[in-house]
């Protein structure tokens, strides 16, 4: 019987291609828009960065020029090195003075970079020497020396501390300061080309700029024709001017970005794009006719066998010329099996989780120790034992309250030991001093949540197996936080010194194998470890061992939960 998908009108391969050419026409002019748009937007971007990048950079050269400054005002006042160099009575005593106070200065230097030079002239002793490593050849040396010991200056004038010039030597231009004081001046040097040096990381284009200039001598590097030429020749250029009155500086810096040549991959792409938007449409309209013939036929097959089993619930054989449709079909006819198994498999643990419930609910009423418990408060009432009753009646109301409360996968770590407190000192009074106890946890995991009953569990069956009148038995609880695997978990150590497990009770218990016997015995250690298995999956570990001195041990591991929650995995 042949089935529908539903009603839906056959179109003609040539009305699909006609589709086809319009959506592609559609992409087509869309991928122009968006490249326009992306240049624009791209055009602005860079005149950011490069706004940014440079005022970061002028902020930089401000502190490095401040500290230039402020060195050179204490040092020429206040250098005893300078001083040492006045006090030479002949040569022989200058080296040492010149190297320590060169040596002083490179230190400096650390903090401004090697591009700063300083110059120190003594003019009584006629001396002009460099303080730090020369980034010029000799002959330009020699120019400095002569410009600035020919060079008269008035002495300590205010406005002159915190000036730099500009001065040319052949044909190159460079920045200095320059402090006189009583004998002394001292000169930073610094190029033009080393000012700019850093920003030539910057991609301003082919015919981009840098060119700096101030109010003594005009541009310092390039020319204000070539800058004012490029500035109308190229609408792709953009211009931008930080003036010194706005950023500090002793100098002006002018920028011209040529965003065509600078930003012309961006643009052989977008058109690339295009093109191969243009070439893909045409493979895509030839392979129309076969993709519909080879693909979509075998797959409008594929999914009619898929809706036929979906309908008969049974297998339906599937034949095809591609191989990854046949792959298809056998791995979703291996998923539909699994899918059956998966159902089995949930009602049985469904069946399974009722069990550990029904083990859990005969392991809280306990009805012969709630007879024990009222045998002995009869007990004592005979013997006049008031006082033991009224603590007997106390530890057992809140035992057993806290047992029909526990209707929850998890309680608060105190919550717990307050009922194994109010446990032993139900059996303390049943067997008087035949045990000890004693607990150490660590205060911080106090609220953390816990299975109910999972210790109290344990410390039980150490009080039915080891405990007896004849010895008495020391029971040591440990609790403590401790970070496994990137998780931070809580570990339980219960030992006593009492006869250990038995030979085949703890050969069970380490080979994760039930060890409940028929009378019913055991079945509170196997409830504990089905409610672990069940609440945290393989997040748990519990080891049983016997101590060699004598005593058993039960160690037990499982995530750290603030709150009652399922354990994330």
């Amino acid at each position: 019987m042949k089935s529908h998908f539903g009603k839906h009108t056959s179109r003609s391969v040539n009305y699909y291609s006609k589709v086809l050419f319009v959506i592609l026409i559609s992409i087509l002019l869309i991928n122009m828009i968006v490249s326009f748009f992306t240049i624009t937007i791209t055009r602005q971007q860079s005149i950011e960065y490069v706004k940014n990048t440079i005022n970061l950079y002028l902020d930089d050269t401000m502190l490095r020029l401040n500290a230039v400054e402020h060195f050179m005002i204490w040092t020429v006042k206040n250098e005893p090195l300078i001083k040492d160099m006045e006090k030479a009575k002949d040569m022989s005593e200058l080296p040492k003075s010149i190297h320590n106070f060169r040596t002083r200065v490179n230190d400096f230097q650390y903090s401004t970079g090697k591009e700063y030079q300083f110059f120190l002239a003594l003019k009584k002793e006629n001396y002009f020497f460099s303080s730090s490593p020369i980034q010029m050849n000799y002959s330009e040396y020699l120019k400095i020396k002569d410009y600035f010991l020919s060079k008269k200056r008035s002495v300590n004038k205010y406005e002159d501390i915190y000036t730099w010039q500009s001065l040319k030597m052949d044909e190159k231009y460079y920045l200095y300061h320059l402090l006189e004081y009583e004998n002394r001046m001292f000169i930073s040097v610094i190029a033009v080309d080393d000012i700019l040096f850093p920003l030539n990381e910057i991609n301003l284009g082919d015919k981009g700029t840098l060119t700096i200039a101030n109010n003594e001598n005009g541009f310092l590097s390039g020319s204000k024709e070539n800058i004012s030429n490029r500035k109308l020749k190229f609408i792709f250029t953009s211009y931008l001017t930080f003036h010194q009155n706005d950023t500090g500086l002793p100098f002006s810096l002018h920028v011209s970005v040529d965003h065509f040549s600078a930003y012309k991959k961006v643009a052989i792409a977008q058109f690339v794009l295009v093109l191969a938007t243009i070439i893909i449409g045409l493979i895509l309209f030839f392979f129309l006719g076969y993709f519909r013939n080879k693909i979509l036929s075998p797959i409008q097959d594929f999914s009619q066998t898929l809706l036929d089993i979906n309908k008969n619930n049974e297998k339906v054989d599937f034949s095809s010329s591609i191989i990854e449709l046949e792959q298809a079909n056998e791995q979703f006819k291996g998923l539909m099996n699994e899918i059956k198994k998966l159902k089995i498999d949930y009602y049985e643990q469904e069946f399974e989780k009722k069990q550990i419930q029904m083990d859990f609910m005969k392991l809280q009423i306990k009805p012969h120790f709630y007879l024990s418990c009222l045998t002995t408060i009869h007990s004592m009432a005979e013997m006049g034992m008031y006082k033991e009753i009224k603590k007997m009646t106390i530890s057992t109301s809140n035992y057993f309250r806290y047992l029909f409360q526990t209707n929850q996968n998890y309680v608060k770590l105190e919550k717990e030991l307050t009922h194994i407190q109010d446990y032993l000192a139900i059996q303390k009074l049943l067997h008087a001093h035949s045990f000890k106890f004693d607990i150490q946890t660590e205060p911080s995991i106090e609220k953390a949540m816990i299975p109910p009953l999972m210790i109290q569990t344990f410390i039980e069956n150490i009080v039915k197996h080891a405990v007896s009148l004849d010895e008495q038995i020391n029971i040591q609880l440990n609790i403590y936080s401790k970070i496994v695997e990137n998780r931070k978990s809580i570990i339980l150590t219960l030992l006593d010194n009492g006869p250990g497990f038995p030979a085949d009770i703890l050969e069970n218990l380490q080979s994760d194998m039930l060890i409940t016997t028929i009378n019913g015995n055991h079945i509170g250690i196997n409830n504990v470890i089905q409610r672990l298995r069940l609440l945290f999956e393989e997040d748990f570990s519990i080891n049983f061992s016997n101590i060699p001195g004598g005593g058993a041990k039960v160690e037990i591991m499982i995530p750290y939960l603030a709150k009652e929650e399922r354990v994330e995995r």
